[in-house]
Formats: structure tokens, sequence, C-alpha cells
């Protein structure tokens, strides 16, 4: 492995986060490409889906789950989260039942446990509610904390631009997107997706928002590392694939090398939540015979490569993680209170 890394030119290097990684993994795999390899071909979107990440709320749930309560409307966009966020749909009945929300729905995700009217499933109704045409554009600027949530099945592709960038300024044009309530709200389903964006593991430039996937179809990539990644298609070919992680589903089946990393039940980890808070996880059981936990395999990796990553220890890797996603945190509100300002000065 170390030998085929050194063979190849970094800009010949590509590596995609699965979706259960931990930010020890995420973090730990970053600082190898970069400091080790020398490459910043990264990805965690394997889906392929639109996100952009110049801005935190771009990607979380803004108005938290506890927030849905205090909703007067709700618009929910290409998402079932009776499907994709349970609990989430839980407490949209429980603030349908206590209050008597409207909830409205573009795409028609089946039964919710609670009712809901289907306004549609063609794009051309944002472009419709944006102008002011659609009847629900009028109750959204009316209501005192609307919420709207977007589903993944929504920025699916380049259309996803148009769907999240035109909901997006249409909310900030009608000054919904604030500190004390910002009612964007997107509902990512896999658990290392904010915490992957948070560290910066994309290949997002602006007005290239898919070009990795775009060399990788190209083949401009000679080597995969895949890192618990086994949902992401592509064509092998002459591609040399590394699989570091624990399922043994796709990724592997495919693979050159494969490193056995422990799962996620198998060792202590830290993870960032749809909300953009970062949580604990605790292991259940410890990791069998050969597999270990990925951190260890990258700075193992490194060493031997004698481009030792900047971290010697668990302790040292999370200081690190807490700094990085704390900075994260403090931008995205001190943003929004930019914003405020200016819209304040204006009026």
């Amino acid at each position: 492995l170390i030998n085929k890394i050194k063979s190849l030119n970094p800009s010949e290097i590509a590596g995609i986060v699965g979706d259960l990684a931990d930010l020890e993994m995420i973090y730990s795999f970053k600082s190898f490409f970069e400091k080790s390899i020398g490459s910043s071909n990264l990805e965690c979107r394997q889906d392929r889906i639109y996100i952009n990440p110049l801005d935190r709320i771009n990607y979380i749930f803004n108005s938290t789950i506890n927030g849905i309560e205090e909703s007067d409307l709700i618009l929910l966009v290409g998402t079932n989260p009776r499907l994709e966020a349970t609990i989430l749909n839980a407490r949209i009945r429980k603030a349908f039942k206590k209050n008597k929300l409207k909830i409205y729905s573009i795409g028609d995700p089946g039964d919710l446990t609670y009712p809901y009217y289907n306004i549609g499933s063609n794009t051309s109704i944002i472009r419709d509610i944006i102008s002011g045409s659609h009847e629900i554009s009028e109750k959204i600027k009316k209501s005192k904390k609307p919420l709207i949530i977007i589903g993944e099945s929504a920025l699916n592709d380049r259309v996803g631009e148009y769907v999240f960038e035109t909901l997006k300024n249409f909310l900030h044009n009608n000054n919904f997107i604030k500190n004390e309530w910002n009612a964007l709200n997107i509902l990512t389903q896999q658990a290392s997706r904010v915490g992957a964006l948070d560290l910066g593991v994309h290949s997002i430039k602006q007005g290239q928002n898919f070009s990795f996937f775009d060399k990788l179809e190209n083949n401009e990539f000679k080597l995969i590392y895949l890192l618990g990644a086994d949902n992401i298609k592509f064509n092998k070919g002459e591609k040399f694939v590394v699989y570091q992680g624990s399922h043994g589903d796709k990724g592997a089946e495919m693979a050159d090398v494969i490193l056995p990393g422990a799962a996620y039940t198998e060792k202590n980890g830290l993870f960032v939540n749809l909300e953009g808070r970062m949580q604990n996880a605790y292991k259940a059981s410890y990791p069998p015979g050969d597999a270990r936990e990925d951190w260890i395999i990258f700075k193992d990796l490194a060493n031997i490569m004698n481009k030792p990553l900047n971290f010697k220890n668990i302790k040292e890797l999370r200081y690190l993680i807490n700094k990085e996603v704390k900075e994260k945190t403090f931008k995205e509100k001190n943003n929004i209170k930019k914003i405020e300002f200016i819209e304040k000065n204006l009026s």
C-alpha cells in the first residue's frame, strides 16, 4: 500500500468517508491525506447531493427538534421524516396535536401519522412560492415561526442547488434566518455527514460542487481510499482500491487492500448530530482479531511514510477535533449576527 501511494502523484489519490464514521476517523483520515500523502481529494457525499458548506447553517437542522413545537407552519421538501427521522416525525405529530399547525409537503411521502397538504411534486412549485404566485407563499410570510425541512432527495445532483439556494434566499429575504429563529433545516440521514462537513472533508469549491465525482467518472483518480464507504458507485476499471472499515460490503468486495477497522459499536467516538451538537458514543464491545481503531491505523501508516500526524494519542486528537468544531460553531453564530446587523442598518 505504501509503495503504491508513493508511486502516484498526490492528485491521483482520492478518499471517501462512509456514513457511520466518527470524528476521530474523519479527522485522522483528513490529516493522513493532507500531511502524509499531500492530497486534498476528499469527499463525504456518497449520495452526490448538493451541499453549500460555506456556512454551517446550510447543512444542519437550525430550528432544532425542540423548536418544532414552537412552529406555526411546516413545509416538507422532498422528505419522508417518518422513514428518515422517526423521532423528528413524532415531534411533528406532537406539535400538530398540540397546536393544530398546518403542514405542507412538496412531494408525496405517504402516511406520516398526521395530516398534511400535498401541494405537488414539481420543482416549479418552488419558483411559484418565491414569486408569490402560490397560495402558500403568503402563508409562510405571515407566519411567525415557519419551518422548512429539506430532505436529501430534493438535493440530488445539480437540481439540488436550485432547490436549496432558492429556498434559502426566500427565507433570508423575509427575515426568517436569524439567531432567535432560523427556519432553514436540512434533514441529514448519515451519522457522519455534519461532522465531516465541519472538519472540511469535502471537495466543494465555488461553482464546482460535483468536480470530485466528475474526476471519479473520468478516471482521473488512480487510487481510491474508502473509509467505511460501502455505498459509493463508480467503475473500478484499473483503479487501486483500499477499503478500511468493518462491514465488508460493496467497498470491501472491490478492494485490492483491506484494512480492518473497528465498528462504531467497538470503540468510543464523537459524532455531530443533525442539530450541529457534538455527542459521545460509547463502545459496547471490543474489536475482534486484527481490527483496530481507525485513527491508530492512520497514525501508523503516517509513521511508516516518515510523515507523522500532528497528534500522538486520543487525548491530543480529540483536543484538535473540539477546537475545529467549536471554531466552526462560533463562525456560524457570528455570521448570522453580521447578517442581522446589516439588515437592521439597511432598514
